[in-house]
């Protein structure tokens, strides 16, 4: 057959699938039949699209709600453009004769273009209030589980102190959990886990009311340094008359300017042996009652936020504490409370390493676990 150039050729008024091309490629130009070029370029079949909204599980995370209902979305786009052809999306608004006439085929192809537009417009927007409202459901559930869980032993979420802190100035009590914690590293190198204690603990409290958003925090375990109480075994005076505030403030020195910043003074009844008086702290042992909810060995003239705080409500898993950060210089520490022991003169309360309360020797060296509260 004699060799044709191709604007000679005549079209093909239809082919067969073995039909052969000429196929150019990189590698050299190779033969293909008709069936093989279809096959090599034909869609991949359309999956049932689906009809219904997606079940959503209770066990579901967020991401697998969005992916779930990202694909009932874009299933029922491409009905939508199946239904309504993409043409048929208004550019502009055409010229209408006499707007008053409903069967002028141009209002009723106007009206068409307008519904099926709103109908998209609201099923979309129907949809990203669903993903939201339940995600922010999800995402609260799991901030209450975690709640609720603190005083099982979970330790909660980790948190940067200034993100924390932005929820706490603005109250979004129900974005972060008691329990959640973050980590400070002193200027010594000590690392703390600080861990939320209690939420607004403290508010209207003090012969000058505290009346700021605030939380009340302490450490996981106690701090690396022990401290005692006095130099000799005396309990006069109670709390404000010992060596422990200024302990104390020799701790709050050394966190980082940025932990310093948030930390507030707040005035709180200390125990003082045989009678209390307001005191303004922005470091401090907790009173008995703020850890177990009763005295103890201490008298009447305990003192503090006047209620057990919440996580040490229901279990001793953040009572009991090792000493320095991840418990590196003791798996079981006991610690110094507020109060001076009632029973007699030379001993203050304290916690101890397996469940109880006690009281001590006052020149005895023991841990501190501080509270301190932020606002």
């Amino acid at each position: 057959m004699a060799q044709k150039m191709f604007k000679e050729l005549t079209p093909a008024v239809s082919l067969e699938k073995t039909d052969i091309f000429a196929v150019e490629q990189t590698d050299g130009t190779k033969q293909a039949t008709f069936g093989q070029l279809c096959e090599a370029v034909k869609l991949p079949e359309v999956a049932e699209q689906v009809e219904e909204f997606p079940e959503l599980k209770p066990d579901d995370d967020l991401k697998t709600v969005a992916g779930k209902v990202k694909k009932w979305q874009q299933d029922a786009i491409k009905k939508i453009e199946t239904y309504i052809p993409a043409k048929s999306i208004i550019q502009e608004f055409p010229e209408v004769s006499d707007p008053g006439k409903d069967d002028d085929p141009v209002v009723v192809a106007l009206k068409a273009q307008v519904i099926s537009g709103l109908l998209a417009y609201t099923m979309n927007e129907k949809l990203l209030k669903v993903v939201a409202d339940h995600g922010e459901l999800l995402a609260d559930f799991a901030i209450q589980k975690r709640e609720q869980m603190a005083s099982y032993g979970y330790f909660g979420a980790e948190w940067d102190i200034d993100e924390l802190m932005t929820l706490v100035k603005a109250s979004k009590w129900d974005k972060f959990a008691v329990g959640d914690y973050w980590i400070e590293e002193n200027t010594a190198g000590e690392k703390i886990q600080f861990e939320v204690t209690g939420k607004n603990s403290y508010l209207h409290c003090g012969d000058t009311e505290l009346n700021k958003p605030h939380i009340v925090a302490s450490p996981r375990d106690c701090l690396e340094t022990y401290y005692k109480y006095n130099d000799t075994n005396v309990n006069a005076g109670g709390y404000a008359a010992s060596k422990m505030p200024a302990n104390l403030e020799l701790e709050a020195a050394k966190f980082s300017s940025k932990l310093q910043g948030y930390m507030t003074n707040v005035k709180r009844l200390e125990n003082n042996k045989g009678t209390w008086a307001w005191a303004q702290r922005r470091i401090f042992l907790p009173g008995n009652p703020e850890l177990v909810g009763f005295h103890g060995w201490a008298d009447m003239w305990d003192g503090g936020a006047f209620n057990q705080l919440p996580l040490f409500a229901g279990g001793n898993a953040h009572l009991l504490k090792g000493a320095g950060y991840n418990k590196k210089k003791a798996a079981r520490m006991w610690y110094w409370t507020a109060d001076p022991s009632a029973a007699d003169t030379t001993r203050f309360c304290h916690f101890t390493h397996d469940g109880l309360t006690n009281a001590g020797a006052a020149s005895r060296e023991g841990g501190v676990a501080p509270f301190i509260v932020l606002s």
